[in-house]
């Protein structure tokens, strides 16, 4: 029985854990009174919970069937990681010549807590701080469009980081490899900083197309 002050965010976060140690096929309906009954709780901190995923991507509601965990298709992803590699190494290289000296010390705080996250093994908060790191470098590239394409994708991409930093192993990779990209950054090091950004975003892409299989 769930008895946390904020029922909403227990039931959301106990709902994420669930998708994510993939108690819940993708394609698969959830079924509002059955995750109520096995959280102790009643209908309608679900409901809200599964409205919240929804309007996040991660699930999609269809009408006479309800929410339904999202499905991903191959080209769909390899699209996706696609773009964000283009414009995040972009954003890097706008980032150490335009914004370093304004937005360092953020980006050095970020990695603190990811750090925290990988002592305590806070998979949730690990996720919103990724999506921190990399909002910074992109906000701290000073260009504006960038960030108008980035804001848009963020739906999708919370989905990615969501699903990737939970398969087998990638939450210590994922620390490491956010860790090489910051150490590039630090020296200014525009070449291995993408390169390293690279790296990152092909592992995410190796490990969602085996998740899908």
């Amino acid at each position: 029985m769930i008895k946390r002050r904020s029922l909403k965010d227990e039931v959301l976060k106990s709902l994420k854990s669930l998708i994510l140690r993939d108690e819940y096929a993708p394609g698969e309906r959830i079924v509002i009174d059955s995750l109520a009954r096995r959280l102790g709780v009643s209908t309608t901190p679900v409901r809200e919970a599964l409205n919240y995923l929804a309007a996040q991507g991660l699930l999609v509601f269809e009408p006479h069937k309800g929410f339904i965990l999202k499905k991903w298709n191959k080209k769909e992803i390899e699209d996706l990681m696609m773009l964000r590699m283009c414009l995040e190494k972009m954003a890097i290289r706008l980032f150490i010549e335009n914004g370093f000296e304004k937005n360092f010390e953020k980006l050095k705080s970020k990695v603190e807590e990811m750090k925290s996250c990988l002592k305590n093994q806070d998979i949730d908060k690990m996720s919103i701080c990724n999506t921190d790191f990399h909002n910074i470098i992109v906000k701290g590239s000073g260009n504006n469009e960038l960030c108008n394409v980035m804001s848009s994708l963020g739906k999708k991409l919370y989905r990615v980081r969501m699903l990737s930093i939970t398969f087998s192993g990638r939450f210590e990779e994922s620390f490491k490899e956010h860790m090489r990209i910051f150490d590039a950054i630090r020296k200014k090091d525009v070449i291995e900083a993408q390169k390293a950004e690279e790296e990152h975003i092909n592992n995410i892409t190796k490990t969602l197309l085996r998740r899908i299989k």
